[in-house]
């Protein structure tokens, strides 16, 4: 079976799972132009037989019939060539899929954060530079995307295609999408992995759940584990605030939480890994100069048997924290913002594990967190696995491979 994935390749984290395949020919599509290419292809976890780029073809059936893929499987699908091969894909008969790269979807944060992408401050400055610097890039994509004409089956799907360009110009991808619902532009299967995360999705595709695949959580496969042993440090999972200049961080407000937690450290004798975003800047950590006896920075790698023998996990809502209760980890979710509060899922409200507003908890609060773990007192426990990530049994990754090779 050939397979054409539409994915950022160097987030291996999104998809490295899928080497287990063995038994497919995977593709790769995702840079416009070879000259845009940042990693190193034999480096990945899945070995491409071909690498494609958008600019070598000028229409989406041209592509289908050059790369010849039994399955399409789509990572995002928020960009016009990406709808447009959709599109192409349907009425040329491929079979499409919309495969999840999250763990923590949230609906409302979804919805709340499409207030961060306006025209002035962010549309009207990428459409100039890209206006200035890549117009015939620009033409080739429109030419791409118009090109697709085929396979609407109501006039009302026709018109909401062609005029979809002009409504993302003016408007964030997610928020514009949201108010430009057709069935050709949704790939015939979405696996979604749990209920949050198609809750999320829902709010710019109005996929039904009779259409979604809820089968678990391929990247938490090894975090089912009977038991495991408990090490003396604590982890701090960080997000990268300051990079993506959310919710008002600055290099102030950013030195603040590092040095909390280094003064926590260093006065406990404790040691504390801090691991980074993928999207961090490891130079805002390092500028700090701390001791690595008390304070590690870490990013890139394969750190499960650090996080399951912690002691305590402290962080910001993300992905992560979904597998990190699925194994019953003692968690403090983090809402250590300029602005106190949780941005993102709410996991305390699962009655799993604690939340913390104050950087002083951490000092005040530390050994009777240690003392409490919520994962093993809770009741809820199953009741948030439903939601999250069910069936948890080590086995979502084959079900994700058997649901591309059999729909």
């Amino acid at each position: 079976m050939r397979i054409l994935i539409i994915v950022q390749p160097d987030r291996i984290d999104h998809y490295q799972y899928l080497a287990q395949d063995t038994t497919s020919e995977y593709c790769l599509l995702w840079y416009e132009k070879r000259e845009l290419v940042q990693v190193n292809f034999e480096q990945l976890p899945i070995k491409f037989s071909t690498v494609a780029f958008w600019k070598d073809y000028a229409t989406p059936k041209a592509l289908i019939k050059k790369l010849q893929p039994d399955k399409i499987v789509f990572f995002e699908i928020i960009d016009l060539r990406q709808i447009a091969l959709i599109s192409a894909a349907h009425a040329m008969g491929i079979s499409t899929f919309y495969l999840e790269h999250g763990a923590a979807g949230d609906r409302n944060t979804t919805i709340a954060r499409w207030q961060e992408i306006t025209f002035v401050g962010s549309k009207l400055p990428y459409l100039f530079n890209r206006l200035r610097k890549a117009l015939p890039d620009v033409i080739a994509s429109k030419y791409f995307y118009y090109s697709q004409q085929s396979g609407f089956k109501s006039l009302s799907s026709r018109l909401k295609y062609n005029f979809l360009p002009f409504k993302l110009a003016l408007k964030g991808p997610n928020e514009g999408l949201s108010e430009s619902i057709f069935p050709e532009r949704i790939p015939k299967y979405a696996i979604c992995f749990n209920q949050a995360n198609l809750e999320a999705f829902q709010t710019y595709t109005g996929i039904s759940k009779d259409k979604a695949l809820l089968i678990g959580i391929p990247f938490f496969d090894h975090y089912f584990r009977s038991e495991h042993k408990i090490g003396n440090y604590v982890v701090f999972i960080e997000h990268p605030y300051l990079e993506q200049k959310n919710f008002n961080w600055n290099d102030d407000f950013h030195s603040k939480v590092a040095h909390t937690i280094y003064a926590f450290a260093t006065k406990r004798k404790l040691k504390v890994y801090v691991k980074l975003h993928p999207r961090s800047n490891m130079a805002n950590w390092s500028r700090y100069n701390f001791d690595p006896q008390f304070v590690e920075i870490i990013q890139e790698g394969d750190y499960t048997q650090l996080y399951l023998e912690s002691r305590l996990i402290i962080g910001y809502s993300s992905s992560l924290m979904t597998g990190f209760l699925c194994a019953k980890k003692n968690i403090v979710l983090l809402g250590w913002n300029p602005e106190p509060r949780i941005f993102g899922s709410d996991f305390s409200a699962t009655g799993l594990c604690r939340k913390s507003l104050d950087m002083s908890d951490l000092e005040n609060k530390y050994d009777y967190w240690v003392a409490n773990n919520l994962c093993n007192e809770s009741e809820n426990y199953q009741a948030f696995l439903k939601r999250y990530n069910y069936p948890f049994d080590g086995k979502a990754t084959q079900r994700v491979i058997d649901a591309i090779h059999s729909l």
